[in-house]
């Protein structure tokens, strides 16, 4: 599984073209995610079970490729200088329903451990205004984690 991962987002020796799209939306989204889970400098173990189930019902993936590509999303988010080339990616493919449910998924992230860090705030803020998110998105989704999470 790590050798398509790899080949679809042009690592190996012979990108995919088919597979491409899905594949390196599944490796950004989890960089983001897992980003979202260390914004505070600490990620708990419920961050990173949110982050597990959020690919998991995102994409549909089963555990053992999951673990590969949170392992490759791991390296590519400790190779990053910043957010924006998965942000760019972001936008060039996915639509504003599929971005605000991304940005959802981030805001459970975040509260999953009960506690909401100002560094995990900025981070969901830069995040919506680099996705082309309003500010009514960003707090209607920390709005809906918020209720969804304590409810």
């Amino acid at each position: 599984m790590l050798k398509l991962i790899k080949n679809a987002i042009g690592i190996g020796d012979s990108p995919s073209k088919e597979v491409s799209r899905e594949v390196r939306m599944e490796l950004v989204s989890s960089v983001l995610l897992l980003e979202a889970a260390h914004a505070d400098k600490h990620c708990s173990e419920k961050e990173l079970e949110h982050v597990v189930s959020t690919i998991k019902s995102m994409y549909g993936l089963q555990e053992q490729y999951i673990a590969e590509l949170l392992d490759l999303a791991r390296q590519k988010r400790a190779e990053a200088v910043d957010m924006h080339q998965f942000t760019r990616a972001v936008n060039e493919q996915l639509n504003r329903e599929e971005k605000l449910r991304l940005l959802d998924e981030v805001w459970k992230i975040i509260y999953s451990d009960g506690v909401i860090d100002k560094f995990e705030e900025h981070f969901a803020r830069k995040l919506a205004n680099l996705l082309w998110l309003e500010h009514a998105d960003f707090i209607n989704a920390k709005l809906k984690a918020k209720k969804i999470l304590e409810g």
